[in-house]
Order: C-alpha cells, then structure tokens, then sequence
C-alpha cells in the first residue's frame, strides 16, 4: 500500500470525495481556514476556497461536482462554483453550524446547528436553485426541526445524513442515540439507542441500504436503512471518530484514538492511532494500518473502493492507495468454503 501525505496546519475536521472520485475535498479545525481541493489520483493540489471566518466542521459535493457547501464555527453555510472558487451564497445560521449535507438527487441539503446562547438545535433544509444568480431567493428552509429534548439534555448533534427518499434525517449524538426524523411532518420520529458513547459519525454503504456508525465507546454497528435494526457490530477498543464501508469489498475500516492529552508520553506514539480493518460479514479483524501520530477524525474508502483517505488531528491527509494483492485476497473465500462445509457436515450428521 503506497500512502501520499498531504498536509494542512490545522487538525482535519472533514473529508469527500466527488462522485467520480477524481477529486477530493479537505476541512480544517483553524480559524480563517480554507477549503482544499486535491486531485485524488496523486495529491496535487488544485486549489482552496477561501471566505469562512472560524473553524470549518462540515464540507459536501454534489453529484455533478458543480457545488460545493460548507458549515463552519462563524454560523454561516457557504456555497460555491467547484470549478472556479467562487462563493454563490451565505447562509446565515444563529449558532455553529456542525453538519451539511445535500440530498439524493441534489435538489435540497440540510445544516446542522449546535444548542448555544439559548438557541435550540436545528435541522434545516434548503432549496438548491437551478439557476445559481437565483440561489439567493432559496434562503428561507423548506424544513425546520427543532427537538427540545436535545435541548434539555445538552445533546449535540455530530452528523446527520438524508434517509431513504430523502423522506427521513438520521441524526448521530453525543448522547449514544441515533435519531429518525421525518423531513414531510418536521418531527423527530423515533430514537436508536445504539451506543453507549458520542456518536461521531454515520456513513452510507454504496447502495444506501445499511449505514456505519462509530462512537466514542470504542465500536461501530452496521445498521440496516429501512428497519434500523443493527445488524453488525464491531468491538476496537479504542474511541472511533470515523467509519468507512468499502464499495468493492465486505470490508470496514475505523479510525480514531485517545486525545493526546489522554495518553502518557511514554506511551504516545503511532500504533494508538492506527486505523483497522474488518470483515462485515464474518467481523474478524483483517489487518491495521499506521501512520498518523494523533487521532483519525475522518475516514472515507473512495467511490471506486481501490483508496481510501483518512484525515487526523496531527493536520496531515493520507491517501492510501491498495495494492493488487489486497484484491486477489483468497484467504476470506477459503474460509467461507470451509464454514460452508462444516455446516453441511453437521446437518448431515
């Protein structure tokens, strides 16, 4: 596996690929910060997007790669041109916007605002305009919702991502939950209690029909779209930030690790900080992976499945690119044949 790094001063708070998976975008947690864009085949950088005034948390690209969105500390979600820099539209929030999202199909996306100074937590979602110079007549949200409970509990929502249909919000918290929200009726609808930590991050599969959770309790659970039951769970140990289902393979990989300030300095080093592989159906460990010298806070395998990128507090992007012999693996085939066999030995005696 050959790593590029790429490097940003600040701790990454955000990483996407676009669809083609040709380009890639990257956050930082620094005031004044930019937007990077990376051509994704060997790390060169093709430019920023320069305009937020506080630490960027959330970034998203259309499937067209035409725009790009933003939601940052300064209480404004930005959208801009891909191609050409430029910033169409500032949306204005009342606290800390910490998610963005744009829906299937493109049409509307959604931003996530923290509880603070006596506001509640919202979900929004906006139109898209057809027409850019008309995007600014889209301000007012379609959707707004408020769930006081979060309020009450002093819950912050870390991600959130479109259902199916775009007919529901799911939502990750720092209380262990995962919430279902209906976009239609603008209300919370049901409640997972799947953790027993924060919630850091959710991750759609390539055909949206489960999604990854990983959580500061030190696990990850595959859960299915449409009946959110769970079905895989995944023990590390460690605290997860990010989770990342392969397009190609039955694998997973997580990241994450102590704060720095949480680990001795005798005992501070790269393998506190390695990200993992698992197998989603038989959920065995199937290798690790080191590299950065702090937390992984973001995760992402590339659309194609042949890459993966990973961001860290240590300010540092590594894009890992899979050997041929990671896809002419054989020992996962064997090992389903011989279950397969000693299941049909047991029923036929």
């Amino acid at each position: 596996m050959r790593p590029i790094k790429l490097l940003h001063d600040k701790p990454l708070t955000d990483i996407k690929y676009n669809h083609d998976g040709d380009m890639l975008f990257t956050a930082a947690k620094v005031k004044d910060s930019s937007i990077h864009a990376w051509w994704a085949d060997n790390g060169e950088r093709i430019g920023t997007y320069d305009g937020h005034n506080g630490a960027i948390f959330s970034i998203d690209v259309d499937r067209t790669s035409t725009r790009l969105i933003s939601g940052a500390a300064d209480t404004s979600v930005r959208m801009w041109d891909v191609q050409t820099g430029k910033e169409y539209h500032i949306y204005t929030h009342n606290t800390t916007v910490r998610c963005v999202s744009f829906s299937q199909g493109d049409r509307l996306f959604l931003t996530v605002t923290d509880a603070s100074r006596g506001y509640a937590p919202e979900i929004m979602a906006h139109k898209v305009a057809e027409d850019n110079r008309e995007q600014v007549n889209s301000k007012k949200s379609v959707v707004l919702i408020e769930d006081k409970s979060i309020e009450q509990n002093k819950t912050v929502i870390n991600k959130a991502i479109w259902g199916y249909h775009n007919e529901q919000i799911i939502s990750a918290n720092s209380d262990g939950t995962v919430r279902i929200y209906s976009t239609e009726a603008s209300r919370h609808l049901n409640t997972l209690h799947v953790h027993k930590g924060s919630v850091m991050s959710l991750q759609y599969d390539k055909y949206r029909s489960m999604f990854v959770t990983a959580s500061k309790d030190g696990s990850a659970k595959i859960i299915d779209t449409r009946t959110f039951e769970v079905v895989k769970e995944f023990d590390t140990g460690r605290p997860l930030n990010a989770a990342s289902l392969s397009p190609l393979m039955d694998h997973l990989i997580v990241g994450g690790g102590e704060q720095a300030d949480a680990v001795t300095q005798s005992n501070a080093n790269a393998s506190h900080f390695k990200m993992r592989f698992y197998h989603t159906i038989f959920g065995d460990e199937l290798g690790s992976i080191m590299g950065h010298f702090g937390p992984v806070n973001c995760l992402t395998f590339s659309p194609d499945g042949r890459s993966f990128a990973s961001g860290s507090e240590d300010g540092s992007v590594r894009l890992h690119y899979f050997d041929q012999s990671y896809f002419d693996r054989t020992d996962e085939i064997t090992k389903y044949d011989s279950k397969v066999s000693q299941t049909h030995n047991i029923n036929k005696v």
